[in-house]
């Protein structure tokens, strides 16, 4: 499952980048950043197909009036049957989020 060992990769990289880019000064805030990991595995007899997926979720920045916000995913899907080698998927997604809204 080289593919759940890279998924896994980035989101240790992710977990460094957030620590290692807040400012170094004791005024500084710390941004708290959460990473939700899901790994899921199924089985269909009928077909003898089996499916594992691991899924990576990250609030990867704010802004200062929590308006503007990025996330990130990724994703990765192995299937295997039981007569072939399988076929292994991978999605990444980054969403950009603004509220436009102003207080008036």
């Amino acid at each position: 499952m080289l593919a759940l060992r890279y998924i896994l990769l980035i989101v240790l990289i992710l977990g460094i980048n957030c620590v290692s880019s807040a400012p170094a000064t004791a005024e500084a805030r710390r941004a708290r950043r959460q990473i939700d990991l899901t790994l899921s595995a199924e089985h269909d007899d009928k077909d003898a197909e089996t499916e594992l997926a691991l899924e990576a979720i990250a609030g990867l920045w704010s802004s200062a009036d929590s308006r503007t916000k990025i996330d990130g995913s990724a994703r990765v899907v192995h299937r295997s049957n039981g007569l072939e080698t399988g076929n292994t998927s991978y999605q990444a997604r980054v969403h950009l989020r603004h509220e436009y809204k102003t207080n008036a």
